[in-house]
């Protein structure tokens, strides 16, 4: 199996649905608080990678996924073969963690939430050690207006160390001046690299 081909095609899709179709249902008011949120890129997901692609490569997306001592948001996963011919728990049964994503969505409170994910993935690049095979997204929704030079990018320097690789900042904020909301992509893993807002030099 080809998993740089699976890893690529669900990064393009968590890519293209945050630039997209968040993007589109918070617009039209169809997101109201983080578990909207969760929910919509759970349809986003499943709608755009297709029941043909998931079945065919054995691939679920659960929410609210024990991983690493947390429950996980989202998580995309690879059941075993033979998973159907198993009677173990549905949980048991993942071969592999392709992506987690993990979604916050604050209005005017400050940025603990939101760096508190950040730690929560620390500790899963940490806790897993498969050489910045699984990704992971931080998905952030902030109605809070920033200053027009601040760039969208949550993490510090030296967090940006670690990210390299395998983590995606997925931002949306208010800038000073703007009556719309600035939908950014950080893309610290390099993957599908044309879907990046971001300048290359915040993300190294």
């Amino acid at each position: 199996m080809n998993y740089s081909y699976l890893i690529g095609t669900i990064d393009r899709a968590i890519k293209e649905i945050w630039l997209y179709n968040i993007k589109q249902d918070y617009k039209t008011c169809h997101l109201l608080k983080e578990d909207t949120l969760k929910n919509s890129i759970y349809y986003h997901l499943r709608t755009k990678l297709s029941a043909a692609f998931l079945e065919a490569n054995r691939i679920r997306i659960f929410t609210e996924y024990h991983y690493c001592g947390f429950r996980a948001d989202l998580a995309i996963v690879r059941l075993r073969q033979d998973y159907e011919e198993t009677s173990c728990y549905l949980g048991d049964n993942v071969e592999q963690v392709l992506a987690i994503i993990e979604v916050k969505y604050k209005g005017h409170s400050g940025t603990e939430p939101f760096e508190q994910d950040i730690t929560k993935v620390k500790t899963y690049i940490d806790s897993v050690n498969d050489e910045h095979f699984t990704q992971y997204y931080l998905a952030f929704i902030h109605e809070y207006e920033y200053y027009h030079d601040v760039v969208a990018s949550w993490m510090t320097d030296d967090q940006k160390k670690w990210a390299r690789g395998n983590v995606t900042e997925l931002c949306a904020y208010y800038r000073e001046g703007q009556e719309e909301m600035q939908w950014d992509i950080v893309a610290h893993n390099h993957l599908n690299a044309e879907l990046t807002t971001a300048p290359e030099e915040i993300m190294d």
